[in-house]
């Protein structure tokens, strides 16, 4: 059992050291920190004309939107296009027979390289989420500066104790709004979604013969995911119209296509609406289970698959 997790710990870590040295994620990754870290400057484009107060209860969520929404988007793209090419890769290198000539089952070979690229993704995020939290913390610098600038225009106001508890308000919301923990809560959630999709794109490369193949497929699965759920509601609130062949397509959707559009709570925690834990909780529980099955499914069909 330790010898197994040691042979799947040094193939996920000679993913990642693989992965780490593409050109194509390394470009990725760099221009995803460059947007994040600039989305300060596109709020004060996005929203110009506010006075001090809207301006900054505007640009922090555009901040917040902007950020979430590149950590996401480049996730998403940096993890289709690192698994895509995970067999493919191996079986036009020829790398594939000489690891599994050696005692290394292909289960251990295909939970390996799931890890790295699990990996990957997981420091992809953190450096995109570093970049997030430094905009973010500029954000609060430039609030808590604009806040003062505009009460200095009111002469004496210092010695006024109704305009200090006002300061002290307007700054105290300023950093209230960019130290939200409920945006830790948001990255957990994009992280969730993106191993989900990492899952899918392992489980059809497994059988795939090209790389074009597993990304477009898996693009399409991604997007059915955010559909299902609408189409789910529609067909149960029609029933009594629908067929039981389209009750059953339905229903057969929901079980093989993952519920991607539930994760879309993150635009609750960015509109400033309250998420219990125990509900981001559940999705996490929810994108584990789904993970399991789909590497479970994936070790199967790769045993089988002639090489």
């Amino acid at each position: 059992m330790i010898s197994s997790l040691l042979r799947i710990i040094a193939i996920g870590r000679i993913t990642l050291t693989e992965a780490v040295r593409q050109k194509v994620l390394n470009v990725l990754l760099i221009f995803s920190i460059v947007l994040v870290g600039s989305s300060v400057a596109v709020s004060q484009l996005a929203t110009p004309g506010l006075d001090s107060a809207g301006l900054f209860d505007a640009q922090i969520k555009f901040v917040k939107d902007f950020g979430c929404g590149a950590i996401g988007l480049f996730g998403f793209f940096i993890a289709l296009l690192s698994t895509a090419q995970l067999i493919p890769q191996e079986l036009h290198n020829r790398t594939i027979y000489t690891i599994l000539a050696k005692p290394v089952r292909r289960s251990e070979f295909l939970l390996g390289k799931f890890l790295g690229i699990v990996l990957l993704l997981a420091l992809s995020v953190a450096l995109m989420s570093l970049a997030f939290a430094a905009t973010l913390y500029w954000q609060e610098i430039e609030g808590i500066h604009a806040t003062t600038a505009a009460y200095d225009g009111t002469p004496n106001w210092r010695a006024n104790p109704t305009a200090v508890n006002s300061y002290n308000h307007d700054v105290q919301l300023v950093i209230t709004q960019v130290r939200d923990p409920q945006i830790i809560e948001a990255v957990l959630l994009i992280f969730a979604k993106l191993v989900m999709t990492i899952s899918i794109a392992l489980l059809i490369s497994t059988f795939a013969t090209s790389s074009i193949f597993t990304i477009i497929t898996t693009f399409f699965i991604y997007l059915i995911g955010h559909m299902e759920s609408t189409a789910r509601e529609f067909w149960l609130a029609h029933g009594a119209d629908a067929s039981i062949w389209q009750t059953s397509l339905v229903g057969l959707i929901s079980l093989l296509v993952p519920d991607m559009n539930s994760f879309t709570i993150v635009d609750e925690i960015l509109a400033g609406n309250k998420v219990p834990w125990h509900h981001a909780l559940s999705l996490l529980g929810y994108a584990d289970v789904y993970i399991i099955v789909l590497l479970a499914v994936s070790i199967i069909i790769f045993d089988y698959r002639e090489i």
